[in-house]
């Protein structure tokens, strides 16, 4: 697991409440208790972590923990194509 996937972990971990142990790319959120709630309070603390806006439309696609590792490593790729004026 790469650096980046454990800190999308380990703020999922604290969002969620959950032990980083459990926490595995092939887990989906549902089977780990994270409904939608717990889900919007885990995206708003990995955008506040890493700086970046998760678009409403693909948070509501995410089915597990890779999926929101994807997700915000495109967050964070896009972010850093932007060049600023």
């Amino acid at each position: 697991m790469s650096r980046f996937d454990s800190r999308v972990i380990a703020v999922l971990s604290r969002s969620a409440m959950l032990p980083e142990s459990v926490l595995g790319p092939d887990k989906k959120l549902t089977d780990l208790g994270i409904g939608s709630l717990e889900q919007i309070e885990c995206v708003l603390g990995l955008e506040d972590e890493f700086q970046v806006e998760l678009p409403d439309a693909q948070v509501r696609r995410l089915k597990t923990v890779q999926d929101l590792i994807d997700l915000v490593k495109a967050a964070v790729a896009a972010r850093g194509s932007r060049a600023d004026p």
